[in-house]
């Protein structure tokens, strides 16, 4: 066993890049006697832009237990980010508080849970996203689903939400069809939880259950009316099917790239479910004198469809 002086030693070696794992592993070999020095390491240690030494210590902490680990653990997943006025400091701050909350997870006291339910509804946090993945406590869905509205927190939050399965289904159907407006038209933000719930929903839904997409293949955002098509080509019917495949060509249209692409790649992967709707719709739009020939900065939809109708024939062809 390691005297406090040198236990104290190794904390201070925390913030040495080169030999802060190895003072990590040192200090997680002590075992109980250690905490106390971590503990006080992060009551101390002032938040900065270079959070290394701080989410180590969050790290031992979680890996030792114990009530006063659990004590410094909560107050760093609590801390108040808000008042952090440097925007640098606070965002490598708030993967501390990540951490910790993360860490949380792995304690059976009733006050870890306790904390990451009174997170939930603040400051999205992948650390806290992560901690319910774990833990499926139902309480914290609405506020999950709510941050997939979070570019830097939804890819987490949406894997904490298909851990929970069809039992989040009433929460992702409910925001499914909750439109935040602005000015009168419909947030980035709102339009990017709803498309990501189509994302969701493309996995949980079961059967007939696929139905209650089909209104979104009208819906005013091209994101949802796509994901939506690509939900019910996977799993609908062949009629529902042949609908969402005429979404498919009508946003090869679009005037975003990304949805002209998403939309070439979901009608090649689904061409079984309207190869005479594709004919088709060459058929009209050479008819109406539409160029077959990339034109810059952007091909026209008619040579998108060309070369799906030649890719799949030529795929078709015996080898």
């Amino acid at each position: 066993m390691r005297t406090t002086r040198e236990i104290e030693a190794l904390i201070e070696e925390l913030n040495n890049p080169i030999q802060c794992d190895q003072a990590l592993l040192a200090l997680i070999g002590e075992g109980k006697a250690a905490v106390p020095a971590l503990v006080e390491f992060l009551r101390t240690a002032k938040p900065s832009s270079l959070p290394q030494a701080r989410l180590l210590a969050v790290e031992g902490l979680g890996l030792l237990k114990g009530d006063d680990a659990l004590d410094a653990l909560i107050a760093v997943a609590t801390e108040r980010l808000a008042e952090i006025t440097d925007p640098v400091v606070r965002l490598a701050e708030e993967s501390v508080a990540s951490r910790a909350a993360l860490a949380l997870a792995d304690f059976s006291d009733p006050r870890a849970l306790e904390t990451l339910l009174r997170l939930a509804p603040g400051k999205p946090l992948v650390g806290v996203a992560e901690a319910f993945e774990k833990l499926r406590d139902r309480r914290a869905v609405p506020h999950l689903v709510r941050w997939l509205e979070d570019d830097f927190v939804a890819e987490p939050a949406a894997r904490a939400i298909r851990a929970f399965g069809r039992a989040a289904m009433p929460s992702l159907l409910e925001s499914l069809n909750e439109r935040r407006r602005q000015h009168g038209i419909e947030t980035r933000l709102s339009q990017r939880r709803r498309w990501r719930i189509l994302e969701i929903l493309d996995v949980l839904l079961e059967g007939d259950e696929i139905s209650v997409l089909e209104a979104f293949l009208g819906d005013p955002v091209e994101e949802v009316r796509l994901k939506a098509a690509n939900a019910i080509l996977n799993h609908g019917n062949p009629d529902q099917q042949r609908r969402a495949f005429k979404i498919g060509l009508r946003l090869l249209d679009s005037h975003e790239r990304d949805i002209r692409a998403a939309a070439e790649e979901l009608l090649r992967g689904h061409l079984a479910a309207g190869p005479d709707l594709l004919e088709e719709e060459i058929q009209k739009r050479r008819a109406a004198g539409e160029s077959e020939h990339i034109i810059f900065p952007r091909e026209s939809a008619l040579a998108l469809l060309v070369r799906i109708q030649r890719q799949t024939n030529r795929s078709a062809e015996p080898s």
